[in-house]
């Protein structure tokens, strides 16, 4: 399996750069098609049930955001770590990453279920919509540490440069998932099925088995990453480590999730079609976030790898190329998208005109702004894959909280824009994030071997 490892240090880092990325896009594109499966059946059951899975999706998402945002440490010790040629070390920091990440998640698990019911009735849904977000949830907590696990390993898996296994399994885990979901929702002969939970559920057991079979790759020798017994021992000094680095990029994350919780607490004031309106042009948007996060993946991998190697130079041409890819690119998807755009959300919600022509003028809003919302994505990559995640941090929440929320927020509920503010808050705080992530990039002190420095980054 080590042969099928992605090269990063030496040659053209264009070719590098799309070896790696591309994979993990598709792998983020299988998980985006999971949403669109998910949305397209639970579609089938009508308004209310739409509007649940939208009001679940931020909440349930905070906590995932918050694992990926602790997974990034293990991504940059890894990358780090094996771009240096230490594979011990590459081992040992995975073993400590997953063991942090476990310990979370059932904290968080736990915490969430918790919370959930007093934040759903602060989003102020109705009581049927209400109903089915709590069962709907209760599953997915239920779930989450499996899915916290299967998704640091796989991002780990992709900082080494094992970038093909991680997306087979992504792929076969989606394809599982969307095998049951019709199975788990509208059930088989005389069973009805579980409905809108069903679909949690056919999540859950779909992450679980893409979990074992990962830990199973890490441990059987097969893998560059080779995970054994004593490198699950508690290793204080790595922990803490871990946790310097994860800790910003799981406010980052979570920080980022909870705005769309707000956003949608907004869109809710006008009315459930919104509510529907603003998850199901969200779950569209994501489907091409993931292969922006997917190049933002990449890039950390990359020039983590080379700043581990030494070689800084070739980690800041890295860069600069991700943020020409990520914003040239994702404009032409945009706007090659905007005749189709009626269609695409005419298909997830049959039967609901006033949610297809709200979260249509939600698309032809946003997509023609996509290269914008890519590029500050790729360049906190490369933030992130220095160790730099506090810059990354604090370039989203000034995006977020200094400029969207604020814009969404006035312009929603003080003009006549109403819940146009909502989707027009997308590409205004994005150009402010993107020239900020320019300016760092070119001016900030963000190249650090965290590795070498004791964790230590500016």
């Amino acid at each position: 399996m080590a042969g099928n490892r992605v090269t990063m240090t030496e040659g053209s880092l264009l070719g590098v750069l799309l070896r790696v990325a591309l994979p993990i896009s598709a792998a983020n594109i299988a998980q985006s098609v999971h949403h669109i499966v998910n949305a397209w059946f639970v579609g089938r059951l009508g308004e209310e049930a739409i509007a649940a899975v939208a009001a679940s999706g931020p909440l349930f998402g905070v906590l995932m955001s918050l694992g990926s945002g602790l997974a990034t440490a293990g991504a940059v010790l890894v990358a780090q770590n094996s771009g240096a040629g230490n594979a011990q070390g590459a081992n040992h920091s995975a073993a400590q990453s997953l063991v942090m990440v476990v310990i979370v998640a059932i904290l968080f698990a736990l915490a969430g279920a918790a919370l959930a019911p007093a934040t759903l009735r602060l989003i102020g849904i109705e009581q049927s919509v209400f109903d089915l977000a709590w069962q709907y949830l209760t599953i997915s907590y239920a779930g989450l540490m499996p899915m916290f696990a299967f998704m640091v390993i796989q991002i780990m898996l992709q900082s080494a440069g094992e970038v093909r296994f991680a997306m087979l399994v992504m792929i076969g885990s989606v394809v599982l998932n969307a095998l049951l979901d019709p199975l788990l929702i509208f059930g088989i002969g005389p069973w009805n099925g579980l409905g809108v939970p069903g679909a949690a559920l056919a999540t859950v057991i779909a992450q679980f088995c893409a979990f074992l079979v990962v830990l199973r790759h890490l441990t059987n020798g097969r893998s560059g990453l080779h995970l054994k017994r004593a490198d699950f021992r508690p290793d204080l000094r790595l922990l803490k480590l871990a946790l310097g680095i994860g800790l910003p990029a799981s406010i980052e994350q979570g920080a980022r999730t909870f705005g769309s919780l707000l956003l949608m607490a907004i869109a809710a004031l006008f009315g459930t079609a919104s509510l529907a309106a603003f998850g199901m042009g969200g779950r569209v948007v994501f489907f091409w976030f993931a292969p922006m996060l997917g190049l933002s993946i990449a890039t950390a991998a990359v020039v983590g790898q080379n700043i581990g190697a030494g070689r800084m130079d070739r980690a800041e041409q890295a860069a600069r190329l991700s943020g020409w890819v990520a914003f040239l690119g994702f404009t032409v998807i945009g706007v090659l998208h905007l005749p189709f755009m009626r269609a695409i959300m005419g298909a997830l919600a049959p039967g609901a005109p006033e949610v297809v022509r709200e979260a249509t003028r939600f698309g032809y809003i946003v997509f023609p702004f996509m290269g914008i919302l890519a590029l500050p994505q790729a360049l906190n990559g490369a933030f992130r894959g220095a160790g730099s995640t506090r810059q990354a941090m604090i370039i989203s929440l000034v995006m977020q909280y200094g400029v969207q929320m604020p814009f969404a927020w006035g312009a929603a509920l003080f003009t006549s824009m109403g819940v146009l503010a909502i989707w027009w808050s997308y590409p205004v705080a994005n150009i402010f994030a993107s020239a900020i992530a320019i300016f760092w990039l070119l001016k900030g002190p963000w190249r650090k071997n965290v590795a070498d420095t004791g964790g230590r980054s500016d």
